[in-house]
């Protein structure tokens, strides 16, 4: 029985997926990748396949004999097995790997294999939860290992950066792998570099910006209702002179509507600082023509940006944000 228990454990963490299928990266500067094609019922018929392989090589050979009703757990390979479902992975913690619940997509390291490195902490219960429209924030901690934003949709609350084409650029403190932020996140603890902002030009209405953010979900046309979080928090240092501040991202087309002037708050320079701010502190630039309050845009939040922008450009500064969560939530 030993001997049976090892093999659930070794194929629930690498043979029953594929050598085929990996888990792409999350996506950089821009649109978020899938990070898993299958549905929920081909992963699990792809486990019950190699599970049954698996047994029924061993009762071949004389070393075991389960019917078709038996329940099998293993509490090393935290495994169950029964003939009324398909298997199900309940969950693993070895000194090699965390293993998600089969419900959820499964993230990728930065080694580009299916089963993360046991150095990331996996998503809290709502990051795995079947999209309903709301947005579930939940406290996310970089300086736990946290890599993926619990947003309440499981392929949402990936880092990405974005830029404007004046020169504005980014130097992280470690170099993420191919757009994946859990190299920069295991080594600072957080989102974490230095800013340049490139050369602006007012008179031709070029204004230089760029930053970092996490959405929703993956498909950019999806937005949650993050009215019941009440607002945001965070915990964070910077130095510079540029405007750095906290946005409320919505659709492509809602903010083009609304000129980009989005719903804001600044945040001030200074050293891990932890600071809450209620939706209804969110607003728009004094330039905005078109109304859109915090509240509002809160019921409708695609994602949640973190920008640097200057008028003139040149602009330089240091960063490190540590923690985002609810409102009241970073304490």
């Amino acid at each position: 029985m030993k001997k049976i228990f090892g093999l659930l454990a070794i194929c629930s963490l690498v043979a029953c997926n594929d050598s085929s299928e990996t888990v792409a990266a999350p996506a950089f500067g821009g649109n978020q990748q899938a990070q898993d094609t299958r549905t929920q019922e081909q992963i699990a018929d792809s486990i019950a396949k190699h599970m049954a392989d698996s047994i029924a090589a061993l009762n071949g050979q004389g070393q075991l004999n389960m019917s078709s009703n038996a329940l099998v757990m293993s509490s090393d390979a935290g495994v169950m097995m029964s003939s009324s479902s398909a298997p199900v992975i309940v969950g693993q913690s070895s000194s090699s790997a965390v293993v998600q619940s089969s419900s959820s997509v499964v993230g990728q390291s930065s080694s580009s294999t299916v089963v993360r490195s046991s150095s990331a902490v996996t998503p809290k219960s709502s990051a795995a939860a079947v999209d309903d429209g709301v947005f579930k924030l939940e406290l996310w901690d970089g300086t736990a290992g946290d890599v993926q934003v619990p947003t309440g949709n499981s392929t949402g609350g990936w880092w990405y950066s974005y830029a404007d084409k004046l020169g504005s650029e980014i130097t992280w403190t470690a170099e993420p792998d191919a757009g994946d932020m859990t190299p920069l996140i295991e080594a600072c603890g957080g989102i974490c570099g230095e800013f340049v902002i490139g050369e602006g030009d007012p008179d031709a209405g070029k204004y230089p910006y760029l930053g970092f953010a996490f959405g929703y979900a993956k498909n950019e046309s999806l937005t949650g209702d993050a009215t019941s979080v009440k607002g945001v928090c965070v915990t964070y240092s910077y130095s510079g002179d540029a405007t750095f501040a906290i946005e409320l991202g919505m659709t492509d087309s809602q903010e083009s509507k609304l000129g980009s002037a989005l719903p804001m708050v600044e945040l001030p320079a200074g050293t891990k600082k932890t600071m809450d701010f209620k939706w209804n502190e969110f607003e728009q630039p004094s330039w905005a023509e078109k109304p859109m309050t915090g509240p509002s845009a809160a019921a409708e939040l695609k994602s949640i940006k973190f920008k640097f922008a200057d008028v003139t450009g040149g602009e330089s500064g240091s960063f490190a944000v540590y923690k985002v969560g609810p409102y009241g939530g970073c304490n």
